[in-house]
């Protein structure tokens, strides 16, 4: 048995004969089991050692210290010999079966529990997304408090906090640049076999990413080789023939486990609800880390995405007869041809080193390269078709319109930081200092548009519209450069036993060039100081209160005005306020918070407004503001009884008063739960949730709609079960859309419609050693 301390100082491995003395009711089945010592006397190097170790999750690393117990009497137990195995890592979450983190460092880059990070912080655990089969990021986002998502087709998924879109995407808490206007954010079709964990760290961000909207910032944490030798394989079966399967190891390659390596694959087939429609993935992480000395470690990795699916859609369906009326579809409705497809490579290569000094400072230095490339050949329909006939005479009916486009970029990106205690007045404090430096370079070229003026019939969606001589058409390109510097600090004072005070900053510099369709831009901007500053007060042991406020610019290359040139960086700010509570020795935390965001110059549609090459116009908007609040929990409520549930509610409005991004949702809520059974039962386990949100609309000729649309509330239901045949065998069945709900992604982009998934199993054979 192994038991995981709290604070993350230590693991504890303990014969299986003492087992029953130290937790009788523990058993091999246990999930995120915690240990108190019994009432007995343990040896005084014993009890030392339970007093330091206190309660959590880590990685087992260096330092190894034995001891036995020596006296025995009838209040005493005898003992075998207990190891207990140094360097924590409390934040880690695979192996540990819970819903929570021991701590995070994606606010500040300070390690410090929820509670005590004064912003709102959700931390998606490999438990979680094991037992909800979240296996991609854009599942992941879509069951986090306070994260709404904008599918505008197959491929194409954006996400939004706060009423602002989310462009802070970080690699173990770097920086990157991932996606671009075109494509979404571009991370929703990202693996999360790699990630032991996501966390997600709602409004600004501008401390440690330095530009981006005030929003979220989304932080994936890659998994790390293990001493020991471990080895996980999945195989999976679900509706539409989808099929999946996952590959995991960690071996040690020196005898003493002082280097080590791990390889996860993942492969993923089959088809879709949408007819024609086959998503394809496959991907591959590889890592190796070495220990120069006990207190140095260097990594050096490698991850490779291929996403390349057929039949992709592009748009939705028309919404809108010729008469005035909605139209209704199958949701399995597409007109996208064999031709059709969007093409997406990601490779990432990284390299980074450690070094722990003996008072408690941490020095790292981690080196990304970054490089995407994409292809795409779209096929869409606009228009009002006839009710009767389905098709109609120009200008009504339903048209073809096709688009084709590739891309490619690369990003170099170092981040060096130093972090460890000071102690000052009396008192010991926390302080981070750290710089960084990146450059992107990112070429497009798109086609024109294609339109063809044969109506179709939206009733057998025939006659089919083929392939487009894309290679003879003038092809727009865009060539885009952004260097970025910085360095930031952040300290932590303890003012009193009960009040800490985080304050911070950072000073970036970013450069821009940038060329589109006959127009050019120069943009740099040296010094500019980005605000964090945070007040957390320890009402009792197990609740505190915050207040924090923190800053962030963006540069908005993605947006062009009427006349192609690209705006001007956007301002933002956010004030909060909340409360916060960790219970069961933090094997659950909740929160509560108040936000009031304002960002200026924000980027906004133009209706029926275009550049030179044809994409959407933009404008600059001064006073956009949101305010709202969100609830989370996340934890264990009780043994083998995890939950996650989360409510979030939002206003925001333009500087003229508008309501903004109108097209999400102003309120979700969610609810996740498992529980294993107990006594004979203890072999199954139980799960089940729902997601529901407010309703969403398109107003009438604003931003890309000119009859707008609307998606009434609703809630989607789900369901799990998993059987553990043995120890390392298990069986899990994942149920979505448990009542069948019909519902649009989105409903008046463009004057078409878009539906979610009907309801949808996944099968899987699990295999852990």
């Amino acid at each position: 048995m192994s038991i995981i301390t709290a604070a993350g100082k230590f693991r504890w491995s303990i014969d299986a004969r003492a087992e029953a003395a130290f937790h009788p009711h523990l058993d091999g089945a246990s999930k995120g089991a915690t240990w108190s010592p019994p009432r007995t006397v343990l040896g005084s190097a014993v009890a030392a050692a339970v007093l330091l170790a206190g309660q959590g999750a880590f990685a087992a690393e260096s330092a190894q210290i034995q001891t036995r117990a020596a006296e025995t009497s009838q209040e005493e137990v005898a003992l075998p010999a207990i190891t207990v195995m140094g360097r924590m890592e409390p934040a880690t979450t695979e192996g540990t079966g819970s819903y929570t983190t021991g701590q995070t460092a994606a606010a500040t880059h300070l390690p410090l529990s929820l509670r005590e990070t004064p912003q709102s912080v959700t931390v998606i655990t490999h438990q979680r997304m094991d037992d909800q089969q979240l296996n991609f990021v854009q599942g992941v986002l879509e069951n986090t408090t306070g994260v709404s998502s904008y599918q505008s087709d197959s491929d194409r998924t954006s996400f939004y906090s706060r009423g602002f879109l989310i462009n802070n995407v970080q690699y173990d808490g770097i920086p990157t640049e991932v996606g671009n206007i075109i494509n979404g954010s571009g991370i929703g079709s990202i693996d999360t076999a790699f990630y032991d964990r996501v966390e997600v760290v709602r409004g600004g961000s501008g401390l440690l990413t330095g530009t981006g909207n005030p929003s979220a910032a989304i932080n994936l944490v890659r998994k790390r080789p293990t001493r020991e030798f471990s080895a996980a394989v999945s195989l999976g079966e679900g509706s539409w023939d989808t099929y999946r399967g996952m590959g995991d190891i960690s071996t040690p390659l020196s005898e003493d486990g002082s280097i080590r390596a791990r390889m996860v694959g993942t492969y993923q087939d089959g088809h879709s609800y949408i007819d024609g429609y086959k998503p394809k993935r496959k991907a591959f992480y590889g890592i190796v880390e070495g220990d120069l000395t006990p207190d140095t470690t260097v990594s050096l990795g490698y991850d490779y995405q291929d996403i390349t699916p057929k039949g992709s859609t592009w748009g939705g369906m028309p919404l809108w007869f010729s008469d005035g009326t909605q139209a209704q579809y199958a949701r399995s409705a597409n007109y996208a041809q064999d031709w059709s497809h969007w093409d997406n490579t990601l490779k990432t290569a990284f390299a980074g080193i450690e070094h722990r000094f003996d008072n408690g400072w941490n020095l790292r230095g981690i080196a990304n390269q970054y490089r995407t490339q994409y292809g795409a050949e779209l096929l869409g329909l606009i228009g009002r078709p006839d009710r009767t006939t389905g098709l109609g005479t120009f200008p009504n009916g339903a048209y073809p319109v096709a688009l084709a486009f590739d891309g490619r970029s690369r990003q170099n990106s170092v981040d060096v930081m130093a972090s460890g205690p000071i102690e000052l007045l009396g008192r010991r404090h926390d302080l981070v200092v750290g710089a960084t430096s990146s450059r992107r370079t990112a070429s497009q070229d798109a086609a024109p548009f294609s339109l063809g003026f044969t109506p179709v019939n939206v009733y057998d969606l025939s006659p089919a519209y083929p392939r487009p001589d894309f290679d003879a058409m003038a092809w727009v390109p865009t060539r885009t450069r952004i260097k970025q510097s910085g360095v930031y600090s952040a300290a932590r004072f303890s003012l009193a036993a009960p009040l800490k005070l985080i304050v911070g900053g950072r000073f970036s510099n970013v450069e821009i060039d940038d060329a589109a369709g006959g127009t050019s831009l120069h943009y740099k901007k040296n010094g500019k100081f980005t605000p964090y500053a945070g007040l957390v007060y320890d009402i009792d042991k197990t609740s505190s209160a915050y207040a924090s406020y923190t800053g962030i610019f963006n540069p908005q290359t993605d947006y062009r005005d009427s006349k192609g040139n690209v705006l001007t960086p956007s301002n933002g700010k956010t004030g909060e306020i909340g409360v916060k509570g960790a219970y069961l020795d933090g094997r659950l935390n909740a929160s509560v918070a108040w936000f009031r965001t304002q960002l200026d110059n924000a980027a906004q549609m133009v209706a029926g407004t275009f550049t030179p090459a044809g994409a959407q116009a933009y404008q600059g908007a001064d006073g956009t503001k949101s305010r709202g609040i969100e609830l989370d929990l996340q934890g264990e409520l009780a043994r083998d009884w995890n939950i996650y549930a989360g409510i979030a509610h939002f206003t925001a409005q333009d500087g003229a008063g508008v309501r903004l991004n109108s097209q999400l949702p102003r309120t979700t809520a969610q609810l996740f739960t498992t529980w294993r059974l107990l006594g004979g039962w203890s072999k199954l386990s139980l799960g089940g949730g729902v997601k529901w949100q407010s309703r969403f609309y398109q107003a009438p000729n604003t931003g890309t709609s000119s009859l707008g649309g609307e998606q009434n509330s609703y809630a989607l239901g789900s369901l799990m079960a998993q059987y553990a045949f043995t120890q390392k065998t298990s069986l899990a069945v994942n149920l979505n859309n448990l009542f069948d709900k019909k519902y649009a992604l989105q409903k008046g982009d463009f004057d078409t419609v878009t539906y979610g998934a009907p309801r949808n199993v996944m099968v899987t054979l699990n295999y852990r050693y």
